[in-house]
């Protein structure tokens, strides 16, 4: 494995080594593209993972059905975790106070107690600006805390510098549709409202994608 504890060789997360006994990951997973096309990554390339999903009386907790759906599909272990309600997201905010801080520590905690060394999650470059705990820097120091409490975890975000459009890209080769994710903030009763600021990225990914695939091979 490549000793870059944020992604393995071209960015990806690096293919597992050949042993009888598979590298296990704790991966967070929330039902969107990013996590879940991770989790397909990480399984195809002969990782075993568990995963943790959150139910923190999200408005969006549509996406903890499809993300359970791919656990079942892969056959990967799950956990649900139950949280006291975290608050931020609103018609005018979509910014949960240092969510991936908490959700981190609690898979940071499981995989300790499970003799598990490595927790991913699917932070992408387009989150940075909008998303501090989706930055490098936040997981370079988040692996420092790790390091100064002693804890033998390591967070690795194989995605952190990729375009949105790339993870759009991956998920066509193992094959995730838009149908299959989950992203919206404020659903409607009949699915994706399509006008919050995620179904607004993942559209715009989507076309960028399909623009890419216009100028070169796909």
């Amino acid at each position: 494995m490549n000793s870059n504890p944020l992604r393995g060789p071209s960015g990806t997360v690096g293919e597992a080594k050949p042993s009888r006994t598979p590298l296990r990951i704790v991966h967070l997973l929330s039902g969107g593209l990013d996590s879940v096309t991770l989790l397909h990554d990480l399984v195809h390339r002969g990782y075993e993972v568990d995963c943790i999903l959150f139910d923190y009386s999200q408005q969006h907790v549509q996406e903890l059905a499809f993300a359970r759906k791919h656990c079942r599909q892969l056959k990967v272990r799950y956990k649900m975790i139950v949280l006291p309600p975290l608050g931020g997201l609103t018609k005018s905010g979509w910014i949960v106070p240092n969510r991936n801080a908490i959700f981190l520590s609690i898979a940071v905690n499981f995989a300790a107690q499970n003799g598990i060394g490595k927790v991913t999650i699917g932070c992408n470059a387009e989150d940075e600006t909008e998303f501090p705990d989706c930055r490098m820097a936040f997981i370079q120091m988040f692996n420092t805390m790790l390091t100064t409490a002693e804890v033998p975890v390591e967070v690795w975000a194989p995605y952190i510098d990729w375009p949105k459009w790339k993870i759009v890209a991956l998920a066509k080769q193992h094959q995730i549709s838009e149908r299959e994710i989950w992203t919206c903030y404020q659903p409607k009763e009949t699915g994706p409202c399509g006008e919050c600021p995620a179904c607004r990225k993942l559209l715009a990914a989507f076309r960028a994608e399909s623009e890419q695939c216009e100028m070169r091979p796909c």
